[in-house]
């Protein structure tokens, strides 16, 4: 009766193990920013004017703009002078720090095909424009960001 006792103990004790081994591992994420933060993690408000020309400093109609790991309400795309205006919350954010915007070409020969891009934008202190609640808001951020990308 014990060695059965033990056996099921340790038949036991090795599944939970390997299911908390692969629980752990499928919460780690490839992607550049990394997974969702936890709740007590800072956050930025966020107000990105971005404008994306090509490679002969002419506005580019028509690509979608996005934050992938921003909190916004959605994706935006440029209009005719090349603009596209990001808002919304950052989590994850402390001091300087780096963000990752991705240009995507989605309305294929419609305005041209360029090549897609992701680019990281250095945020520093000096683009803050408010100071955070001092509690889990740490701020907002405005800030002109240019990209260029290539025609094909």
């Amino acid at each position: 009766m014990k060695r059965v006792y033990l056996s099921v103990r340790s038949l036991l004790s090795a599944g939970a193990s390997l299911l908390l081994g692969w629980l752990g591992f499928a919460s780690c994420t490839e992607s550049l920013g990394g997974g969702m933060a936890e709740y007590g993690t800072p956050t930025v408000d966020y107000e990105f004017k971005v404008r994306v020309t090509d490679q002969d400093a002419k506005p580019v109609e028509g690509l979608q703009v996005d934050l992938p790991n921003g909190r916004g309400d959605k994706k935006e795309l440029t209009d005719a002078q090349g603009n596209a205006e990001l808002k919304g919350s950052y989590t994850g954010f402390r001091g300087e720090h780096g963000v990752v915007l991705e240009v995507k070409d989605i309305d294929g020969e419609k305005n041209g095909v360029v090549t897609d891009k992701q680019v990281t934008v250095e945020v520093k202190e000096s683009d803050f424009v408010s100071k955070g609640s001092g509690h889990w808001n740490n701020g907002k951020v405005k800030k002109n960001i240019e990209i260029q990308v290539k025609r094909k």
